[in-house]
């Protein structure tokens, strides 16, 4: 799941990438398009303050006044002088110093002296908006209102000339890593009525965030944030819920692959994730009916053996008696391959009981069940048991019985004298782990996963003498699985072969399979 949140965070920030790449491209976007929203706002404010500081300062006073309101926000800004570039706190970068000569506009035409000398007609002030007259000075009468783009400059008690508003002209990158710099346009009143004249406030700041003047990145964080927090609530249901099914597809799989088919699959739509669930689903039912078949099989045709083969042997034993010497030696080598064929049926039987029979699960005692099969087993074995008291194990006894005795008794044929085996038993987080391991030959590491198949015998194995039939590893897993656990087996570094057994330790753990190493 957080794969493909991760991928869709990344093919959203790749959309905004592109998205700014190609509007930068179609419209030619700079840093000047900056002052053109909140940016040229914040500019223009800074500039009005910066007015309302030296309005009643001589200009030679202007920059003191403006050096600490800058400082205040980390910046360095000072009026621009054309002719004294050097002024400035700091050196200007050539193509800001241009841009700062050019954005200082000319004088308006149209407040120099009336046309022929003829003086210009004044009106008087407005009054207070409180109804409070103003001090006697007027406005010519030609200006009409005060635009509402004017503002008053200074105290509005004062008998002041409207002025317009600052206004941000450029914002641009000095070159050779010169900082950031702004250029705003202050309207400042002259010492007497008379035509009003620009001044350029040059503001610089180390990078572009300029303490939240010049590109405030809070908003397009907050901005992006909240589109990645839609587009997770958006997808995130969607992401959950398919995931939550492969999963399930994922732990159906691992049933089947282990042997149980009576797997469970939620329900889903007509999608291909619903076709093929249900595809699984039906694989696991056809499977368990041919495992199933296969095993009802061998046990019909096992017992079906049964009774010829005592009639064989009967009759065989009624021979033994009236033969001698060469014709009894044969009828010996007859009784020894019918026995062994009567201890396949056997085993065959045991096997298809193990998988086919309903088991009766229910807690016992480890250590109890364990010695028990041993001292049953009688064999020439040397057996070290090691299980801590009173750990029990929720299974059915006569099952890990055959397991265990199964397990016993094919060391003692394959090692032959001198054969050891130890057994010890461990809890581990509600589940029980029986490790069963021998001092045998072991097998070929790539043998290790098939061992427990049924009939399936390792080359060296396939003699009377050493041999078997290759069901007793069988019998073991199909006994354990019955039990509700799990068997596998690995070669120890110290030799031979060690079979681990995970079963439950109650019965409100559901399966061990999970937790299988």
């Amino acid at each position: 799941m957080f794969k493909v949140l991760g991928w869709l965070f990344l093919h959203l920030v790749l959309l905004g990438l592109a998205f700014f790449v190609f509007v930068r491209w179609q419209l030619g976007l700079g840093l000047d398009s900056l002052i053109s929203g909140s940016a040229g706002e914040r500019l223009a404010a800074f500039g009005d303050t910066v007015v309302s500081r030296i309005v009643d300062l001589p200009p030679r006073r202007w920059n003191d006044e403006i050096r600490p309101l800058a400082e205040e926000r980390n910046l360095s800004a000072a009026i621009f002088e054309p002719g004294k570039p050097d002024s400035f706190p700091v050196p200007i970068p050539p193509n800001v110093l241009e841009r700062a000569r050019t954005s200082i506009p000319l004088q308006r035409a149209d407040s120099g002296p009336p046309a022929a000398g003829r003086p210009r007609p004044l009106r008087p002030l407005p009054d207070h908006p409180d109804g409070r007259p103003r001090p006697r000075r007027d406005l010519p009468d030609d200006e009409g209102p005060p635009p509402e783009d004017m503002l008053p400059a200074n105290d509005p008690e004062s008998p002041s000339v409207f002025l317009p508003k600052c206004r941000p002209v450029f914002l641009v990158k000095g070159g050779n890593g010169g900082g950031y710099w702004a250029g705003v346009l202050l309207h400042l009143p002259p010492a007497q009525l008379g035509p009003r004249r620009p001044a350029l406030l040059l503001v610089r700041a180390g990078n572009l965030n300029g303490s939240g003047l010049f590109f405030d990145y809070q908003p397009w964080l907050w901005g992006g944030i909240a589109v990645l927090a839609l587009s997770l609530a958006f997808w995130a249901p969607f992401v959950w819920g398919l995931t939550r099914y492969i999963r399930n597809l994922k732990s159906a799989a691992d049933e089947i692959a282990s042997g149980r088919f009576q797997v469970s699959i939620p329900q889903r739509g007509d999608d291909e994730l619903g076709e093929l669930g249900r595809s699984i689903h039906t694989m696991a039912a056809r499977l368990d009916h041919l495992v199933a078949g296969q095993k009802r099989f061998l046990g019909d045709a096992a017992h079906e053996l049964c009774a010829p083969l005592a009639r064989i042997r009967t009759g065989l034993g009624i021979l033994e008696m009236k033969l001698t010497g060469a014709d009894s030696a044969a009828l010996n080598s007859i009784e020894a391959d019918t026995a062994e064929l009567a201890t396949l049926v056997n085993e065959i039987l045991s096997f298809s009981r193990a998988g086919n029979r309903a088991p009766t699960l229910r807690q016992i005692e480890l250590d109890s069940i364990v010695r028990q099969t041993i001292s049953r087993e009688s064999l020439d074995v040397e057996c070290t048991v090691s299980i801590p008291e009173g750990l029990k194990v929720f299974a059915d006894a006569a099952l890990l019985g055959r397991a265990i005795g199964n397990l016993v008794r094919n060391t003692a044929v394959h090692v032959g004298p001198g054969a050891k085996v130890n057994l010890t038993a461990s809890s581990e987080h509600d589940l029980i782990r029986i490790s069963i391991s021998d001092n045998g030959p072991g097998v070929p590491e790539a043998e290790v996963s098939r061992i427990f198949e049924p009939f399936y015998r390792l080359d060296r194995s396939r003699s009377r003498d050493t041999g078997g039939n290759g069901l007793g590893l069988a019998i073991v897993r199909a006994a354990v699985e019955a039990c509700g656990g799990t068997v596998s087996a690995s070669l120890p570094a110290t030799g031979g072969l060690c079979v681990t057994l995970l079963l439950r330790s109650s019965a409100a753990l559901e399966s061990p399979t999970d937790s299988q190493p």
